[in-house]
């Protein structure tokens, strides 16, 4: 009898610790994957922490050239500009504006390749008392080459914009210190309305408001009014007159009528 109640107690203590061990391994195998979930966050956390720093920084970045780019359209608008004069170029080149002719170089018509006219020319009673000085206010000109496109330019300007039947001015004088043919000697000229019937017209190839003509362009013009007089195309006691002394314009330049003020024959008007 005493055997039956020590092996009952023994059984049920083996059960007792079988249901034990049964619990303690069910829990162990219960905090097993809490513990997974648990390291599965911290790197998540940890991945999440080191990419806001990068984020961070971009977001900083762009913050900061957006602020610039701001800043610079703040002060293109509040900035004013400084209205700054052209500086018209220079005419000629200094050492071609210290070589003067030494004999007068009269550019023929058929050398310039000028357009025939479109009318017979009207014959100029000579000798003329009157020389008239234009400028073209064009570019100025400092070699034949240059001078030739400007003439020819200026010709088919008066013939088909002005209509015209020929280039109005009877000569002129460029830059390379030449003379180009016009309508010549023995043409009425078209330059000063009701004084081409009595006087020789001579145009400076360029604009001359700015700058005064090179010397030797100067040279030529005077070379060309002497043998005018000389050939008994131009009185001996001729007067020397701009076109803005005649009609409203410009012509010829402000710097270019202040230098032929100094010139002989130059007159206060006609």
């Amino acid at each position: 009898m005493a055997k039956t109640v020590i092996s009952s107690s023994s059984d049920e203590n083996s059960d007792i610790g079988i249901q034990f061990e049964a619990r303690n391994c069910g829990s162990e195998r219960s905090e097993t994957p809490k513990m997974q979930h648990n390291s599965k966050d911290f790197r998540i956390l940890d991945y999440l922490r080191r990419n806001l720093a990068i984020v961070s920084v971009c977001a900083l970045s762009i913050v900061t050239v957006l602020l610039i780019v701001t800043i610079i359209i703040l002060l293109q608008k509040n900035f004013v500009p400084v209205a700054v004069k052209p500086v018209e170029p220079s005419p000629i080149t200094p050492i071609e504006n210290l070589t003067l002719p030494h004999e007068l170089k009269i550019v023929s018509r058929l050398e310039w390749l000028a357009q025939p006219p479109i009318e017979p020319a009207t014959p100029l009673h000579t000798p003329v008392p009157y020389v008239i000085i234009h400028h073209t206010a064009t570019e100025n000109c400092s070699s034949q080459t240059q001078c030739v496109f400007h003439v020819r330019d200026i010709q088919m300007y008066h013939i088909e914009s002005r209509g015209w039947w020929d280039i109005g001015y009877n000569f002129l004088v460029g830059g390379d210190g030449k003379a180009y043919e016009g309508r010549g000697w023995k043409s009425e000229g078209a330059h000063t309305f009701r004084y081409n019937v009595r006087s020789i017209g001579i145009a400076f190839i360029g604009n001359f408001n700015t700058y005064k003509p090179p010397q030797r362009q100067i040279a030529a013009c005077k070379h060309l009014i002497a043998k005018g007089v000389e050939m008994g195309y131009i009185e001996k006691d001729y007067i020397l007159l701009g076109a803005r002394q005649l009609h409203t314009t410009r012509s010829p330049g402000d710097k270019l009528y202040e230098e032929m003020k100094k010139w002989d024959h130059w007159a206060r008007g006609p």
